[in-house]
């Protein structure tokens, strides 16, 4: 045999045998199973000395923290914390944000002189988002300011009416 064969023989089995090595690793991968979402304490996830340190790649003091806060095991641990890393969207039932603070104020007054395009200027300023998300955000402080004066305006007229009735 020519030694061009015989060398295209042992590139055919090397190659063979690391596909196949391949393939059986991500067989294994497949196999084995994703922790489930119920296992995981959200609360300790949620907690800010263990987000900051996912935020800072640290994930030894994330697992140390989350530790702390659950008694579980290393492995428990390692495992929450990899899928809290992996997975930056799910965080449990955590509530959801207001979509402002107090800083928003004269934002907020702006809206309730009905001067949104000016609202929309300067939180795309402050903010440093592009127009439509500012227009998204100052839409929501809109609704929620809408939202809380039409609550504390009928908590006001349940109010009166309940003293009406009981002075009749």
């Amino acid at each position: 045999m020519t030694p061009f064969v015989i060398l295209f023989i042992i590139v055919f089995a090397v190659g063979f045998l690391i596909a196949m090595n391949y393939l059986s690793a991500s067989k294994q991968d497949r196999i084995t199973p994703i922790r489930q979402i119920a296992e995981i304490d959200w609360d300790a996830i949620n907690d800010e000395i263990v987000q900051t340190e996912i935020a800072r790649g640290n994930k030894i003091g994330a697992i140390k923290r989350y530790r702390e806060l659950t008694g579980l095991g290393l492995k428990d641990a390692k495992d929450a914390i990899d899928y809290a890393m992996l997975h930056p969207d799910e965080r449990g039932d955590k509530k959801k944000k207001s979509a402002y603070d107090a800083q928003d104020a004269g934002i907020r007054d702006l809206i309730q002189d009905g001067r949104l395009d000016e609202a929309v200027e300067i939180y795309q300023k402050f903010a440093g988002v592009d127009a439509y998300t500012a227009r998204d955000a100052v839409d929501e402080i809109a609704r929620d300011l809408h939202l809380s004066t039409s609550t504390a305006s009928r908590t006001t007229f349940d109010s009166s009416s309940t003293d009406k009735t009981n002075h009749n």
